[in-house]
């Protein structure tokens, strides 16, 4: 387990130091009161290294402020978006690919798969423009842009709208999180339809493997129903592959989470970015690629334990590498 640790780690490590060369570049380039032509290079990326693990990342040219501050927050709201979507997904898909893939080929089958392909092939920004006609063509009420009505002025804490504006009840009662929650309704519906579309695909694909297992054709001559062997062998041994192969669209579900908000203008790292880039504020660059690459570096790891956890093949890869 303390090689597996030590591998991953290392693995972090060289494509961290890939990324901040990256970011290095970026900020070099954007730099344009900078020359290089008679500095040392090497000097010059340490010295952006250190000022980077100090926390100064250089100021905005739009607000003055800390372009870290100012990507965490932005993040952050991305974060949220990508967490509400994730939980819809997963309530949604998850008993739909498991449908699918015990009744593989049957009508059902067909149903729910054409539907997950059609998630998969519409472009989330048409997607998202379809949805914003729809409070304005039924008069739903729903908000089409933003993160929260600028009537609520919410103490920041975690970063996290949602949380904070539930921490902040004490001041609006619970208007400011159901203001929130309702500015979350739509671009969190777009980045849910493609995810639940592959979680549906990847769950079927699982559960269809599970089933063609010999333990579960001895099961289904034990006479144990439907439900008993899917509870009892099925899912505990088709639920844990999903999740890698979840950790491998995170880069894919932020992209289009960035895009979905620059349409729903949502200020969050899409809105940020493209707001800096247009302002001629590049160094806006380099602080989300630290910033996003970090975050999935981590939440890779993180996942790989998880994983080994959670999964006894993945245990039994462990001590049969050793």
């Amino acid at each position: 387990m303390l090689n597996y640790l030590f591998r991953r780690l290392n693995l972090l490590l060289i494509t961290a130091l890939i990324l901040s060369i990256i970011a290095f570049i970026i900020s070099l380039w954007s730099n344009q009161a900078r020359t290089v032509q008679d500095v040392n290079v090497f000097i010059l990326y340490l010295d952006y290294m250190g000022n980077i693990l100090q926390g100064q990342w250089g100021i905005s040219l739009i607000n003055q402020k800390s372009h870290m501050q100012n990507g965490l927050i932005a993040f952050s709201s991305t974060l949220e978006l990508c967490l509400v979507a994730l939980l819809t997904s997963v309530i949604i898909g998850i008993p739909l690919g498991i449908f699918s893939g015990i009744y593989r080929n049957g009508i059902l089958d067909y149903t729910i798969m054409s539907i997950a392909l059609i998630g998969l092939a519409l472009p989330a920004f048409w997607l998202a423009i379809m949805l914003i006609m729809l409070p304005i063509t039924f008069d739903m009420g729903l908000p089409v842009d933003g993160n929260i009505s600028p009537i609520y002025d919410i103490p920041m804490i975690t970063g996290f709208q949602l949380i904070d504006s539930l921490l902040a009840s004490d001041l609006y009662n619970l208007a400011a999180f159901v203001d929130r929650l309702t500015h979350l309704i739509l671009p969190s519906v777009v980045l849910s339809f493609f995810l639940t579309s592959e979680i549906i695909r990847l769950t079927r694909y699982s559960i269809s493997q599970v089933m063609k297992s010999n333990y579960i054709k001895a099961a289904n001559t034990k006479g144990l129903t439907v439900i008993q062997i899917v509870f009892r062998h099925v899912l505990k041994n088709a639920l844990p592959p999903i999740i890698p192969q979840l950790r491998l669209q995170l880069n894919t579900i932020i992209s289009i989470a960035m895009t979905v908000e620059i349409v729903f203008d949502a200020q969050g790292s899409g809105v940020w970015l493209l707001t800096s880039i247009k302002a001629g504020d590049y160094l806006a660059l380099s602080a989300a690629v630290i910033i996003i690459s970090g975050f999935i570096l981590l939440s890779s790891i993180v996942i790989d334990i998880l994983q080994m956890f959670i999964s006894p093949t993945t245990r039994k890869m462990l001590y049969a590498d050793k």
